[in-house]
């Protein structure tokens, strides 16, 4: 009978949700695909911008500011990541800043190679004007989700499911980023960048079939497992990094879509093992008798 009464507490144990339990867990253990920035009516797409940079620029600084206050007002259905070249950075940032052929800083890419500004402005309305001509531009009609795992210790799984809505076959590029909202670089002024790509793990091409008729080829779903300890970004945190799926047209290199993932905490079996472990040592502890159960059970 006690035996019963033993194992009947652990499944029930099994039973109770670990998320009511005090172990410093996200409550919201689903990751979070979230919106750019609001929704424009007129804008056919959320545009994504590619802000090139040194950290001895002496006008990034600027750009740098005046991008964030657009971004920040949320008055434009836009994204952005910052570019920053400096001997500490990414080789694939760096082969990125070379495909987008930056010859001079700041230089702002607005939808891939749909539009740039080069050099510095004296305010923020010309950077303003490239977002609303690219997101009222036609584009084919994709759509894209993100879901980010947080592994500890600055690993990222990332999966990207990428759909064609189009009646034709659509051919582009998927580009992943690893980014930090607040970076560790700074301008030439002291200040971090903002939204700083630290890595792009991914960028590949694709082909989506046209989604008429219907057949099960009509989503990709894409998986990178991003090790930040051996690229020497073991020390973000979850709360700091973001990641940023992008896709572009093949040939034009013009995005199309975009959508950023938050992390979220992954649970292995292992740790979710210990966690019932812990609430079945903190019952113990306040419930003696059952100590005895079993023990002489």
């Amino acid at each position: 009978m006690r035996k019963y009464l033993v194992t009947s507490l652990i499944v029930v144990l099994l039973m109770v949700p670990i998320t009511g339990a005090s172990f410093n867990i996200s409550k919201d253990e689903a990751s979070r695909n979230m919106q750019c920035n609001v929704l424009n009516e007129d804008f056919t797409h959320k545009v994504f911008v590619e802000f090139a940079a040194t950290t001895t620029c002496p006008y990034c600084g600027k750009a740098s500011s005046q991008l964030f206050n657009i971004y920040d007002t949320g008055n434009l259905d836009f994204c952005y990541i910052s570019l920053v070249y400096h001997d500490e950075a990414h080789f694939r940032v760096t082969q990125r800043i070379l495909d987008l052929d930056v010859t001079a800083v700041p230089d702002v890419f607005f939808d891939g190679k749909y539009k740039h500004i080069t050099s510095g402005q004296n305010d923020e309305q010309p950077y303003i004007d490239a977002i609303t001509q690219s997101g009222t531009r036609n584009i084919a009609d994709i759509d894209i989700d993100v879901d980010v795992s947080w592994q500890g210790g600055g690993n990222l799984k990332t999966d990207v499911t990428v759909v064609n809505n189009e009646p034709e076959e659509f051919n582009g590029i998927l580009r992943i980023y690893i980014v930090e909202r607040v970076s560790r670089w700074k301008d030439q002024r002291g200040n971090p960048f903002n939204f700083t790509a630290l890595d792009i793990p991914l960028d590949r091409s694709l082909t989506l079939v046209k989604n008429q008729p219907r057949s099960l080829g009509d989503t990709y779903t894409f998986t990178n497992n991003w090790f930040g300890s051996i690229w020497g970004f073991g020390d973000i945190t979850k709360e700091n990094t973001l990641v940023i799926a992008a896709v572009f047209e093949s040939g034009t290199d013009h995005a199309v879509q975009v959508a950023i993932g938050e992390p979220s905490y992954y649970l292995k079996n292992y740790q979710r093992s210990n966690i019932l472990m812990q609430i079945l040592e903190n019952l113990l502890d306040h419930y003696p008798l059952l100590k005895q159960i079993i023990k002489i059970g």
